[in-house]
């Protein structure tokens, strides 16, 4: 049995476990479901008129030990159908009473028996004996829809995280802490970086002054990969005629996407969830040869997605999501060096926030929420891995991850606590041209099919921002940061010199990682202490602060204080000193 074996296994005890001690505690209880998830465990528990919160966690575990402390074996039952409702009445489980319901006639029924205490429907793992669980512990407290459905029952979700070891556990919680200091929602109000408001509802950011520097800077950087590359800027609206999407497939796919019906024309309309149908007309406008190919364009658009208030959160997930997209109209020999654009800005792009990539090719599984024919998906698929073998990407395949119209490439980075995300995407796509009969001029005067390419570099801004937030704990690099230098002066006898400085830091330019980055430098004048100044300045996370004192004014200099040192330099060496800052 393998490490991954064995943890699974345990946790999914503990949630039994869980079951067991809340039983005891609170008798009148009915239990939902209760399964092993990544780091842990939980399980979804109707406590009826009982209020259960984070304050009676100590005494659900503090039960937990005893009843692990008694070393009881665990033994699996078969119950026939008949015998497994007669159980579930009993015991007035309603619902597991319909989960026996929906498990198909014949299905093998088993139950778990935890010693003498409790018994629970489920079709296991499980360690052999309590003795066999390592460290854990209760976290939190949440509420949960039975079955995820809006309308159902509001269950209480108890969690727990479970390790083999004492130590493997205290370097978990130790990180989940040090998250809590991350937390981008957290951070995004300390540094006045987005707020939002009921009035404009949920998953809907507003950004303020400092966090749409921000969010301007990182588009920036990571649409100027593609302009280098030829490609050319398109804009589109945000609405478009329902046929449209009708004809994409995306209609099919997303039934819940928001339609109106114009007053004036009686047109039916939809607010966009994605962009590429809208390019791919770009490309059908004129007659195309294959002379102009590859075609490419790029836009940083916001598209629509609706999704449930209870999975909104900060910029994780949000109903207005901004991409930073392109794609590619090519032929089926341009694809590796398309490809290969792309991947090398992939990975330079993520060397320079300093986070690890590696590789997950999306491909299909055998759902029938796909378009285009199986050997396109074939054809497809093969090209794609072809590709993350010719550039030696460590990579593995995701089925049942692709788009609808064809498989990707998702770049899966890993920030500073060890966190993967999903950000970067570059996808194949057979089907949606075929669908638009977009066409080009062969060589040989035939009409033939472009190939199409979806690309975004760090995916939805929104997200990434979540992401570089927690990331970089709001420390942001200077290029990128709201706020690159502060000035701090220690007294009103300085002000002679503050234009010099100030006549300096506006001579500055930074050209790195983007094109052109003039500096954004504050002054604070205020009458308060140096050390407030500091502390204000630090609780902002300023890359730069620069103190200015009458000393520093005779001299010449200017005293730096950067996040881990602090040194003094001339103020004639201050241009070069902030343009080569790394």
């Amino acid at each position: 049995m393998n490490k991954t074996e064995k943890l699974e296994k345990m946790r999914h005890t503990l949630s039994h476990v869980l079951a067991a001690a809340v039983s005891e505690l609170y008798p009148t209880t009915t239990f939902g479901v209760g399964p092993a998830i990544e780091d842990g465990f939980y399980y979804d528990i109707d406590f009826g008129e009982a209020k259960v919160n984070e304050k009676d966690l100590k005494r659900i575990e503090k039960k937990m030990r005893e009843i692990i402390k008694k070393k009881l074996p665990l033994e699996k039952v078969i119950k026939t159908r008949e015998q497994a409702f007669e159980w579930a009445a009993e015991h007035e489980q309603k619902y597991k009473t319909e989960l026996i319901k929906d498990l198909p006639e014949g299905e093998e029924i088993s139950f778990y028996k935890l010693g003498d205490l409790f018994v629970d429907l489920c079709k296991g793992p499980h360690v052999e004996n309590t003795s066999e669980i390592g460290a854990f512990k209760l976290t939190r407290v949440a509420g949960a829809y039975w079955r995820g459905d809006e309308k159902r029952e509001m269950l209480t979700r108890i969690y727990g995280v479970a390790f083999e070891t004492k130590e493997e556990l205290e370097e978990y919680l130790k990180k989940q802490e040090e998250a809590k200091e991350r937390d981008h929602r957290k951070l995004g109000k300390e540094l006045d970086l987005f707020c939002n408001s009921p009035l404009v509802g949920s998953g809907l950011p507003l950004f303020t002054p400092r966090g749409t520097i921000l969010r301007d800077k990182l588009n920036e950087f990571t649409q100027g990969y593609r302009l280098r590359c030829g490609y050319k800027k398109v804009c589109i609206p945000h609405i478009a005629n329902i046929d449209l999407y009708k004809t994409s497939g995306h209609y099919e796919k997303f039934p819940e996407m928001l339609q109106f019906v114009s007053q004036e024309s009686g047109d039916q309309l939809a607010i966009k969830p994605v962009s590429c149908p809208h390019h791919s007309q770009i490309f059908a406008s004129v007659p195309r040869s294959y002379k102009e190919l590859p075609i490419k364009y790029l836009e940083t658009t916001m598209v629509y997605r609706d999704e449930r208030k209870g999975e909104l959160g900060g910029l994780s997930r949000v109903r207005a999501i901004t991409q930073d997209d392109s794609h590619v109209f090519c032929t089926e020999e341009q694809i590796g060096d398309i490809f290969g654009e792309l991947i090398e800005a992939a990975k330079d792009l993520y060397k320079i926030v300093d986070m690890k990539l590696r590789l997950r090719l999306s491909f299909r599984d055998d759902g029938d929420g796909y378009i285009g024919t199986e050997e396109m998906w074939e054809k497809a698929e093969n090209a794609i891995q072809k590709m993350a073998e010719k550039f030696k990407m460590d990579y593995f395949i995701g089925e049942g991850e692709a788009a609808m119209y064809g498989p990707k490439m998702d770049f899966m980075a890993v920030d500073a606590l060890g966190r993967e995300w999903q950000l970067a995407t570059v996808q194949l796509d057979y089907a949606m041209p075929a669908r638009f009969g977009l066409e080009y001029v062969a060589e040989d005067g035939t009409k033939k099919t472009p190939i199409m390419i979806h690309c975004a570099l760090i995916g939805s801004l929104e997200r990434f921002m979540s992401v570089f937030i927690e990331h970089t704990a709001g420390w942001f690099p200077l290029w990128c940061a709201p706020e690159q230098v502060r000035v701090l002066t220690v007294n009103d006898k300085v002000e002679g010199y503050l234009s010099e400085v100030k006549k300096v830091l506006s001579e500055v330019v930074l050209e790195k990682p983007i094109e052109h980055n003039e500096l954004r430098f504050e002054v604070d004048e205020s009458d308060e202490s140096l050390g407030k100044k500091i502390r204000r300045a630090t609780a902002m996370k300023i890359p730069v602060v620069l103190i200015i004192g009458e000393k520093d004014a005779e001299a010449k200099e200017v005293s730096i204080r950067l996040r881990d040192k602090e040194e003094k330099i001339k103020l004639k060496d201050l241009k070069n000193y902030l343009e080569r800052f790394e």
